[in-house]
């Protein structure tokens, strides 16, 4: 016969006390049932468990010998214990992030250090990458979500508006603009405009914002993050059309900064599996972004509302 693992118990708790009274009561049965379960172990093991020696129950050497693997059974138990407490509360785990990179630089940051500072324990990987390889990562099952600037191509996954603000034209301090509060694309086109790719959001939004007043777009110079666009600009080398995103901290920046008209707005948004369920960490993360999101001077919250490319 194979020992149960109430048997188990009861065999520990005489172990650790020495006696079937205290083992009872930890237990919370009766003396009985504790000697009677003793003598059915017994039979099951085929081999006397204890003897009594000045008035304690003392284990026998084979017994000696089963208590060690039962301290590792119980103990492993606690830990499972441990694990499954700490999983409900979402404070271990792991979570993969996909992030367009100038979402990483400027929206992603504050969010982490605030669940991070809740969360220690929990092991966060931040994957920057383009718009369409985040889209692709988040299908592909890769990441547990990301986020991205739209339009993005038809995709299964389900969008989640964070924040939005206009697009925001830069150059450099000495610019013959600089001291314009408010540019068209009819203004911008007297210089060589540093701008992005139609096959980003970004690219789609300028090329938009061009063709609704007339203007083609003849991109001088050529870029696919916003970062550079900033830097080229900031060197005079013409200007810029980038996402508000980048500007959003105290840092002097070394531009001038002017409204575009008309007005285009960019949307950040987290991208989630449609089909699959987020694990709770990747949850908190989630909100946490979206509350922080939420909390951005300079931008239009989009918090509690929901979408769907």
């Amino acid at each position: 016969m194979k020992l149960t693992f109430r048997q188990l118990e009861v065999i520990r708790a005489v172990a650790l006390h020495g006696g079937v009274t205290a083992a009872a009561s930890e237990l919370g049965v009766s003396q009985p049932a504790v000697s009677m379960m003793l003598r059915e172990s017994a039979a099951s093991a085929g081999f006397p468990l204890f003897v009594r020696a000045q008035g304690r129950l003392q284990p026998t050497p084979e017994m000696r010998v089963l208590l060690d693997e039962v301290d590792r059974v119980f103990k492993g138990l606690e830990r499972i214990d441990r694990l499954v407490g700490d999983l409900r509360e979402a404070s271990v785990g792991s979570v993969v992030v996909a992030v367009t990179p100038t979402l990483a630089d400027n929206l992603l940051p504050a969010a982490v250090a605030a669940f991070r500072r809740a969360r220690p324990r929990i092991q966060i990987t931040v994957q920057t990458m383009d718009n369409v390889s985040a889209v692709e990562a988040v299908t592909q099952g890769g990441v547990d979500f990301g986020l991205v600037l739209t339009p993005i191509a038809e995709t299964d996954a389900r969008l989640v508006p964070l924040c939005a603000g206009e697009l925001v034209c830069v150059v450099a301090r000495g610019h013959p603009l600089a001291a314009v509060r408010a540019v068209t694309p009819r203004d911008i086109a007297r210089y060589p405009l540093i701008s992005f790719s139609s096959s980003l959001p970004l690219g789609r939004l300028v090329e938009q914002t061009f063709r609704e007043t007339g203007v083609p777009r003849r991109i001088a110079l050529e870029v696919n993050q916003s970062s550079t666009a900033l830097g080229l600009a900031r060197a005079g080398a013409g200007i810029a059309v980038i996402d508000p995103f980048l500007l959003l901290d105290d840092r002097d920046h070394g531009i001038a900064q002017l409204r575009l008209e008309p007005r285009t707005m960019v949307t950040a948004q987290a991208l989630v599996p449609g089909g699959g369920r987020l694990s709770r960490p990747a949850l908190t993360l989630l909100a946490a972004v979206r509350r922080y999101g939420a909390a951005i001077p300079g931008v239009t919250s989009l918090a509690g509302r929901t979408a769907r490319q």
